[in-house]
């Protein structure tokens, strides 16, 4: 594979091409020569990359601007670097002319060889960290599509041998129910809790897995309908309990409906369970509004949790409470993340031990989206 990065050199006039290679010759750079603007565009929408394009403006077929301009209508050339070279004019209202086409700089033809090798180089190496930048961010997507279709494979096949776990255990019982002792009929019920906490997992995991395969439908969205939607399937977990809930108006979002009702599901579900020892329990909802987004929030006055762990709180499968004390799987919180994330939001928490805790999640503005 050729490592060396490509460099496109544009004149109609041979001499001044063999002058150019001559300055830039340079063992990293592969420098491709076009003898007109046409043949330059034939370059550019081929699948190389160019770090540059060093275009002169006077040229027979298309000069530099029109050139410059064709490659700005275009979607894969329109970042493309291009020093103008120019031998008869660098008035204000030329040079302007340029800019407006992409141009990064402009030269007199022939150029001084220092100052061209100097700018090239810049572009160079801000095209290999650009390139180099690409190619991890791939390589994290495709670990990430890898991880996530190991653990929905994964999750998946747990499920059988945990079916026949339970079901055998049922078994068992039925056909030994008048001779099992007092500790057997423990270890079947430490087997049948730790079956319902692995189906929990499972489940779990493979409603994390699904939160990047599903397609987001983006639409207006009420999250004062949906806070109250959710609040309403809170009520049975509530009841027999001295809960406040403060509840300011909220904005309405873009965003998809049912990914953000888990979102406030998981939010307010973690607020009630946390605040079960609290009498009364209060729980705060808000919002505020920027420029750029919306911040919304959940503070309880809860048990709360050490900062020192907050970075924690949001990873799959990890919990700052045992599960004797709260249940609990360690996904939900991850979910919110994923989910807040996807809409293109930030998600972060603050608390405090024993005097509470809050969780923020942000959604872009739509009217900032807008314009």
């Amino acid at each position: 594979m050729d490592s060396r990065v490509n460099i496109l050199l544009v004149d109609d006039r041979a001499e001044n091409l063999l002058a150019l290679g001559s300055i830039l010759e340079n063992p990293e750079y592969h420098l491709v020569k076009a003898h007109s603007g046409r043949e330059a565009l034939r370059w550019l929408l081929q699948d190389e990359e160019f770090a540059v394009v060093i275009l002169d403006i006077r040229m027979t077929d298309l000069d530099g601007f029109e050139t410059a301009a064709i490659l700005r209508e275009r979607e894969k050339t329109r970042q493309t670097p291009i020093i103008f070279l120019t031998a008869y004019s660098q008035e204000r209202e030329h040079v302007l002319r340029g800019y407006s086409l992409g141009a990064v700089d402009y030269l007199f033809n022939p150029p001084e060889p220092e100052i061209l090798r100097a700018k090239v180089s810049v572009f160079v190496e801000l095209f290999k960290k650009s390139r180099e930048l690409k190619r991890q961010t791939e390589l994290l997507a495709a670990a990430k599509q890898e991880l996530e279709s190991f653990c929905y494979s994964v999750s998946h096949d747990l499920r059988a041998p945990l079916r026949h776990i339970d079901g055998f255990v049922g078994m068992l019982r039925h056909e030994n129910e008048a001779i099992l002792s007092d500790s057997c009929e423990h270890y079947l019920d430490t087997i049948t809790e730790s079956a319902v906490r692995m189906d929990r997992l499972i489940n779990g995991l493979l409603a994390f897995s699904r939160m990047s395969r599903v397609d987001l439908q983006r639409r207006p969205v009420g999250m004062d309908d949906l806070v109250k939607e959710v609040l309403r399937e809170l009520a049975r977990e509530t009841a027999g309990r001295h809960v406040t809930w403060e509840v300011t108006p909220l904005p309405n979002v873009l965003g998809d409906r049912s990914l953000l009702s888990q979102v406030w599901s998981n939010l307010l579900a973690n607020a009630v369970k946390y605040t079960r020892s609290r009498d009364p329990a209060t729980i705060r909802i808000g919002s505020r509004q920027t420029n750029q987004e919306y911040e919304f929030h959940v503070r309880d006055n809860g048990t709360g949790f050490d900062m020192r762990y907050a970075d924690r709180l949001f990873g799959v499968f990890q919990r700052l409470h045992r599960t004797e004390e709260f249940e609990g799987t360690g996904i939900g919180l991850a979910c919110v993340r994923r989910i807040i994330e996807r809409h293109g939001g930030r998600t972060w928490a603050h608390g405090q031990v024993n005097a509470g805790a809050t969780f923020y999640f942000t959604l872009p503005n739509s009217q900032s989206e807008s314009h």
